[in-house]
This record gives C-alpha cells, sequence and structure tokens, in this order.
C-alpha cells in the first residue's frame, strides 16, 4: 500500500513539474504515471523499514505526516535516482534528510508520526505477553524434616 498517490503529488508541485520528472530525457504533455508510482513505492519502502519496527504494517490509516514524508522521498526518487542528472538540489537533498531523520527518531521511540503504538504496560487489563507462575506452599521445609536437614 503506498502512502500517497500521483495526484498527491501534482498537488504539491504542480502537474508540469511532475511532467518533467517523470519523464526526464523526453518532451511529454503528460505524467509517467508508472515512473510516478515507482518513486512513491520507493518512498513508502523506506518509510515501512523504519516504522515497521514500532507498528504494523500495513497502516489502517495514514496520518498525513506520513503522506507528507512519502513524497518528500518521492520526490527526492524522481529528482536524483530516476532522472536524467543524478543530482539534486539542496532542497530536495535537505527534504530526503529531514525526513530520513525523523523516521530515525521514529523509530527509536522519540518522536510521533501521529500513528498509535500498543502499550505494553502490565498494570492494564489488557493481556499481557508474560508467564505467571504458582505453586502451594512448600511440603520440605526444616520444620518437616526435622533433623534431616
Amino acid at each position: 500500500m503506498s502512502y500517497a498517490a500521483v495526484t498527491d503529488l501534482e498537488l504539491r508541485l504542480g502537474k508540469q513539474t511532475v511532467i518533467e520528472l517523470t519523464n526526464p530525457k523526453q518532451r511529454s504533455d503528460s505524467i509517467n504515471v508508472p515512473v510516478a508510482e515507482a518513486a512513491i513505492a520507493d518512498g513508502t519502502g523506506i518509510i515501512d523499514s523504519y516504522i515497521g519496527q514500532r507498528v504494523s504494517l500495513p497502516l489502517a490509516i495514514v496520518p498525513a505526516l506520513v503522506k507528507t514524508l512519502a513524497i518528500d522521498l518521492a520526490v527526492y526518487y524522481l529528482k536524483v535516482k530516476l532522472g536524467n542528472t543524478g543530482k539534486s538540489d539542496n532542497a530536495t537533498t535537505k527534504l530526503y534528510d529531514d525526513a530520513i531523520k525523523h523516521l530515525e527518531r521514529f523509530a527509536k521511540g522519540d518522536t510521533s508520526l501521529g500513528l498509535s503504538i500498543p502499550d505494553d504496560d502490565p498494570t492494564d487489563d489488557a493481556p499481557s505477553h508474560h508467564a505467571d507462575i504458582s505453586s502451594e506452599d512448600r511440603q520440605f521445609t526444616r520444620t518437616t524434616m526435622g533433623r534431616l536437614t
């Protein structure tokens, strides 16, 4: 499941920019949708690799920040990986670096992406993942064994 769509790229960058990014070596009047979707899928894969450490995938609801990060990563891939120059401008590189830093902080638990994370607090009434072991009182003690101890 992708966290953004080609239309999200259009809304953020404008149609002409997306056309130029997805058709780097040719003139075109339309967006190369498979190229745009591949860049979004690459960004989604990176996001999943970080957030999958803390939440169950696929996400049922995609928070706005996750969508923004997916778009930022897709723009980076379109400009650098799929573009004909292999270079990006400073703003694109900063978007990529900031997205990765934010995902790293989320993976460490230092920040939130607006996702609900299961709480493993043992004081809750919810089922926990630990074993409770109990037994009867000891049968053989110093008192019951007398001189044999």
